[in-house]
């Protein structure tokens, strides 16, 4: 059987983690999942997040997930179809309402971790909004909490699950998604090229028969 080495977030719950010393989340069994379909071994590489990358490019892993895919990404990266479908949202104090989008945040300061998409994403699209990178998703909320942003622009599916456990009542829930990401397998651009189809044909096979449905409606991620 061909084999597949992915790289994985050493902490990005609920989707890819280290427990026990096991790899688990739910895009770690989708795609567990998928390489039984297609006949695939799959062995998992867990590094610290902002590693990922850097991980495949040099070689020490042949893909990695669940990594969010976007045009800048896309120069260097061959994407597998979603794994999970994610996206960005706006994370504000508690009683304030989720915010209706980016363009209500001009003149503001919205923190967000510099290891994920938003950062580019903000500059880009909403040059009247001051965006500030964080090191990670603690340090996101925490200065949210002291009050040094005005809002946080995080994961919807990690930021709500990290915000209710460490800061429980004092941040709103988000309600709504100001960008759709989604989360993939992601290989070095011009490598791979058979898996990527074969896993995506493997997608296909556990979205037919409500496999995937299952699998990631358990965390709350579709």
């Amino acid at each position: 059987m061909p084999h597949i080495r992915l790289a994985h977030a050493l902490t990005w719950p609920p989707f890819a983690y280290v427990a026990h010393g096991q790899s688990v989340g739910t895009a770690v069994e989708v795609a567990r999942t998928v390489m039984a379909r297609i006949d695939w071994t799959l062995s998992f590489v867990p590094v610290a997040f902002d590693e990922l990358a850097a991980t495949v490019l040099a070689g020490h892993a042949d893909g990695m997930l669940p990594f969010g895919r976007n045009l800048e990404r896309e120069k260097l990266f061959d994407f597998t179809e979603p794994l999970i479908h994610s996206g960005g949202a706006l994370y504000v104090l508690a009683p304030a309402p989720t915010p209706q989008g980016l363009a209500e945040m001009a003149g503001k300061t919205v923190v967000s971790p510099k290891t994920g998409p938003l950062v580019a994403y903000i500059r880009n699209s909403y040059s009247a909004v001051r965006v500030v990178p964080a090191a990670d998703y603690e340090e996101s909320l925490q200065l949210l909490v002291d009050g040094k942003a005005d809002a946080a622009a995080l994961n919807d599916v990690v930021g709500g699950a990290l915000a209710a456990r460490l800061y429980p009542g004092r941040i709103t829930p988000a309600a709504r998604r100001f960008l759709q990401i989604p989360l993939c397998i992601a290989v070095a651009r011009g490598k791979h090229q058979a898996f990527v189809a074969e896993c995506d044909h493997g997608l296909g096979l556990i979205q037919a028969d409500g496999t995937w449905e299952r699998l990631t409606r358990v965390e709350g991620a579709n």
